[in-house]
């Protein structure tokens, strides 16, 4: 024997709409079955509802937890759930079918390899030296975009603002 549990973890509400306050849009529910000896299953999922009668509307503060689940359980396939719940608790006593291996064909053990322990021989780095940077024509560097000419054009004291060529002014690279 299955006994089932609703509960009820969130109602989502319109604040207003066709002259009817706190709708509630979406009902967030759970279902649980235990069976005699404890074993559970159970669903968690939301059911969003159909804009209410307003012959029928109750008023969010009249709400109960029956209520609710009275909308839950004239709207959904309420056997269907209890269905899947008895199958999910019967799969824990009796698990799903499985695949195994065949039994005439055997899978080869990994072979052990043996750890052959070395002595770490330290090697001295070897240092070079880098090339020296060679320096750029003026011919060079106009083709980057240097300006020799450049004037302070904002008057903030640098000439050729936001570039690679940025400098105060008066000063050559």
């Amino acid at each position: 024997m299955i006994t089932y549990t609703w509960s009820i973890s969130k109602l989502d509400c319109a604040p207003s709409e066709n002259g009817l306050t706190n709708i509630v849009k979406v009902i967030h529910w759970g279902l649980t079955g235990v069976d005699e000896n404890g074993t559970s299953a159970s669903f968690n999922n939301s059911y969003p509802l159909p804009t209410p009668n307003p012959e029928a509307f109750s008023d969010y503060s009249t709400l109960t937890k029956e209520t609710v689940i009275g909308w839950l359980e004239s709207n959904l396939d309420v056997g269907y759930l209890q269905t899947v719940l008895v199958n999910e608790i019967a799969s824990k006593y009796n698990p799903p079918i499985a695949s195994l291996p065949l039994p005439w064909i055997k899978v080869e053990e990994p072979a052990v390899v043996e750890e052959v322990v070395t002595e770490e021989v330290v090697e001295e780095p070897v240092v070079t030296e880098e090339p020296a940077p060679t320096e750029q024509t003026l011919e060079e560097m106009i083709a980057n975009g240097y300006n020799p000419d450049a004037r302070d054009g904002d008057g903030d004291g640098f000439v050729q603002d936001a570039t690679d060529w940025e400098r105060p002014i008066d000063t050559e690279v």
